[in-house]
């Protein structure tokens, strides 16, 4: 957690430069966009652990090939909008209502889940759909707020079709 809270410190360094190179040129530079998307892997495999999704703890680094049970696929932006960056907080105000229902929820079923791994020895089958939901969405919306991504992010967590399709 004091990597994780390091490396934070410093993807929020290279975000804030990220917002300012895309309102300017309309673009994300590959190379401050490479490090968030590196920081992005990194975090979600250790929220991905954190939530019982995996049982192997995560590696140091959000490298892209390396072999990990939960896959982050990201490409690079050829163009961003410069309006939803600048209005990126007012336009995913909706998601913050959505969010703190979601979140509740989610939280609950997290308790229930705990006590079922520990009496059990495994987490339910609705408890995994739940989280790995709760999971998509928070990563897609993460992934938007970062800069990372350009398409405004659903209000479900539901695995986009092409995710679906590959992954299947």
């Amino acid at each position: 957690m004091v990597w994780a809270m390091l490396y934070g410190f410093v993807a929020g360094i290279i975000q804030f430069l990220s917002f300012w190179a895309i309102i300017f040129s309309g673009r994300h530079p590959k190379g401050l966009w490479s490090f968030l998307a590196d920081y992005f892997r990194y975090s979600w495999r250790l929220q991905a652990w954190s939530m019982y999704l995996t049982d192997e703890y995560p590696p140091f680094d959000g490298n892209a090939d390396r072999n990990y049970p939960i896959g982050v696929r990201l490409e690079h932006p050829s163009r961003m909008s410069r309006a939803t960056v600048f209005f990126r907080l007012l336009i995913l105000l909706p998601h913050g209502f959505y969010f703190i229902g979601a979140a509740f929820v989610y939280m609950i079923v997290q308790f229930l889940t705990w006590w079922t791994i520990l009496f059990l020895g495994r987490m339910a089958e609705w408890q995994f759909a739940q989280a790995s939901s709760f999971f998509i969405y928070t990563a897609r919306l993460n992934a938007y707020m970062l800069y990372l991504v350009d398409e405004y992010p659903p209000f479900n967590g539901v695995q986009p079709r092409a995710a679906e399709e590959q992954f299947a």
